[in-house]
């Protein structure tokens, strides 16, 4: 599939004025200070501006700068795609493009682009599906997020605490009080054990993208180990252990084996 056009990547870059306060929010939300808000927004302008130019290094060295500053936004990950993507780095571009999913899962912008993206890559494995707990828990902590359920967990019990004193202290009694302790105790619980669930075993792997053209997928983590398939450029693949310069993927359809860590970039 041919790139895209400069035209047709202005038409999609995301742009400072309709994007302005999504991106705000998010540095906001990082706790950074005014000036360096604004600084980051002047550079990402800058970037975008670049980017519909149709000078991409330019543009990437302009949000790199923000990225170094550890800010981090689907619209700025958004842009770093498309730039690496008319730069022909195919693994970088997907990384970038599956990092601003990551946090704006059904922005069609990034799903478009992330399909024309992946369409280039030289693998085509089957996936295996993921276990739908697995899908559900994800679901949950996208909408509810582990910090907010962790609180409105704790609020509810100290509701259901309340209420309790009121119960056996101020001798306060009838149907309506029954059914808000029942609620609180029930809320309580049902956001707590979300939060310590999350955060104890969560349902998003560690997942990196293959960045050199090609590389061997080996039984060991030794450059001498027999060799069980090889993967090229752009594949996505959860990372199950690291030692040394070695890391252990596993690839869509299930198979394992190490690679060279600095063959990798993590999502």
């Amino acid at each position: 599939m041919k790139y895209w056009t400069t035209r047709q990547t202005a038409r999609r870059v995301a742009r400072p004025l309709s994007h302005m306060i999504i991106l705000v929010i998010f540095l906001s939300i990082a706790g950074k200070t005014n000036a360096q808000v604004e600084d980051a927004l002047s550079q990402f302008d800058a970037g975008t501006a670049l980017l519909i130019d149709g000078q991409f290094s330019e543009a990437l060295a302009q949000f790199e700068k923000i990225e170094a500053l550890e800010w981090s936004s689907p619209e700025l990950f958004y842009n770093m795609g498309l730039a690496h993507h008319r730069m022909d780095r195919l693994g970088e571009a997907i990384r970038y493009l599956e990092k601003a999913r990551h946090l704006s899962p059904d922005d069609p912008r990034i799903l478009h682009s992330l399909t024309v993206a992946t369409s280039r890559r030289a693998d085509s494995f089957s996936e295996l599906p993921e276990p739908f707990w697995k899908r559900s828990q994800a679901w949950a902590l996208r909408t509810v997020p582990i910090t907010p359920a962790f609180w409105i967990g704790i609020l509810a019990y100290l509701a259901l605490i309340g209420l309790l004193v009121a119960k056996h202290v101020l001798f306060v009694e009838g149907d309506w009080f029954r059914r808000s302790r029942l609620a609180a105790g029930v809320v309580g619980g049902i956001f707590l054990l979300h939060a310590f669930t999350s955060s104890a075993w969560p349902p998003f792997n560690d997942r990196a993208v293959v960045l050199a053209d090609r590389i061997e997928l080996l039984e060991q983590a030794d450059s001498e180990a027999e060799q069980i398939l090889d993967v090229h450029e752009g594949l996505v693949v959860i990372i199950k252990a690291q030692a040394s310069d070695w890391t252990f993927i596993q690839i869509p359809n299930g198979s394992r084996g190490w690679v060279p860590t600095n063959t990798l970039g993590e999502i």
